[in-house]
């Protein structure tokens, strides 16, 4: 069995001291079953900073 984060913030993260980058976050989470995410934006120029952060990953959906 794994989980799935129905909702989550990546580009909102702190990647200055809590996380290297989003693969790093994403491993983290791995490491607690968390295996599929679906990252949220909140704005249309979030979106497309979303699009660009989150890539081609067959792990992560965004919105």
């Amino acid at each position: 069995m794994f989980l799935v984060d129905s909702h989550c913030h990546l580009d909102g993260l702190d990647y200055q001291t809590l996380h290297k980058d989003v693969d790093d976050v994403l491993a983290k989470a791995s490491a607690r079953d968390v295996k599929f995410c679906l990252a949220v934006a909140t704005t249309l120029p979030g979106y497309r900073g979303m699009r660009e952060l989150v890539g081609q990953r067959h792990d992560v959906v965004f919105s």
